[in-house]
């Protein structure tokens, strides 16, 4: 399948022959990488597609400090990946393997961090290949166990499907690829799912109050989804993004999947001003999958990953749901002393 990813680096590659797909996405923060043979300790978890950056947008000064310092790893060894979390002050640098990092939440004294390796593998690495440090480049103790469950993340996440008329022949492909997604993702993922068409309907609901994870929601896809009306997407974002656990500015970002087929065409009384405040609100991810009538302008700067189906729907659909799943999965936790 060859994808053309779009950013600040603007990057071509090439998986196989089956499809041609568009990944529109921002730039993952980078340091200098060397290149070193694999190591039999490091973990590897699955290679993905594309890179899933679940930072919630925490880049900003303290990153460039960061590339400008001189901070090294255990023994005096340059880093070959970071970072960072603004809000909560940290800094966790990788080597070895690790060629990205993403941290995703901050809670307490647990970070739940995004390894990644060489060739897209999201990697479980050694303990001696991380360190970690303050906003003021305090060197902090960290306990780490490769592969173990991050107990203490809870991750939102809401999944939209598109069911206005204008999906039909999509709707199949596109509810078994989901209900798949979701029956693959891990146990602390808590799920909203929605469809929308002229109206967004709640498909989940919350036991005592909360969310049931996702692989005990995924049965709700067993039943044939209806097709009708107009494409209400502006709703149904603004939907996922309330769905996030109030408070949520350091604990795992708000993911919002999204599968559509075409521009908002349903009344919607904000704008796109609106959602990109609500976004940033509610320390919101959004991840659109293109099933058709892709404008790369009708979510100018609200997107954090825009994929544009262009042949094969049901293959590219999977790529983009098991990279997204892959990426929710690997999240480890780190917990740190101060």
């Amino acid at each position: 399948m060859n994808m053309r990813l779009v950013s600040t680096l603007c990057l071509t590659g090439v998986f196989g022959n089956a499809a041609a797909l568009e990944v529109i996405a921002p730039q993952v923060q980078k340091a200098e990488i060397s290149i070193i043979d694999r190591n039999h300790e490091v973990n590897t978890l699955g290679e993905v597609t594309f890179h899933v950056d679940l930072s919630a947008s925490h880049d900003d000064l303290l990153a460039l400090k960061v590339r400008r310092s001189d901070l090294r790893l255990k023994g005096g060894r340059k880093f070959t990946a970071f970072g960072v979390h603004k809000e909560a002050g940290i800094v966790v640098l990788g080597g070895g393997n690790i060629t990205h990092i993403s941290i995703a939440s901050v809670d307490d004294n647990d970070a739940g961090v995004l390894f990644y390796g060489k060739d897209n593998e999201v990697i479980s690495p050694k303990p001696s290949d991380i360190a970690v440090f303050d906003s003021e480049f305090n060197k902090l103790h960290f306990g780490y166990t490769p592969l173990k469950s991050p107990g203490s993340i809870s991750a939102p996440v809401t999944i939209a499907l598109d069911t206005s008329g204008s999906m039909k022949g999509y709707l199949d492909v596109v509810a078994s690829n989901a209900q798949t997604f979701m029956q693959e993702l891990p146990e602390f993922t808590q799920c909203s799912l929605i469809t929308f068409d002229t109206l967004v309907k709640q498909l989940t609901h919350k036991t005592n109050g909360q969310l049931d994870n996702c692989p005990s929601s995924a049965y709700l896809l067993n039943r044939p989804l209806k097709l009708g009306g107009n494409t209400a997407l502006y709703q149904a974002i603004e939907t996922g993004f309330a769905n996030a656990p109030s408070g949520n500015g350091k604990a795992f970002p708000n993911i919002v999947v999204v599968v559509t087929d075409g521009r908002n065409t349903a009344p919607y009384p904000g704008s796109l001003a609106t959602l990109i405040e609500a976004k940033k609100k509610s320390n919101s991810k959004l991840f659109m999958f293109w099933a058709g009538d892709y404008d790369p302008l009708h979510l100018h700067g609200l997107a954090d990953m825009e994929l544009v189906s262009t042949e094969d729907l049901d293959q590219e659909l999977e790529r983009f749901f098991y990279s997204l799943g892959v990426s929710i999965s690997g999240i480890q936790t780190l917990s740190i002393g101060k």
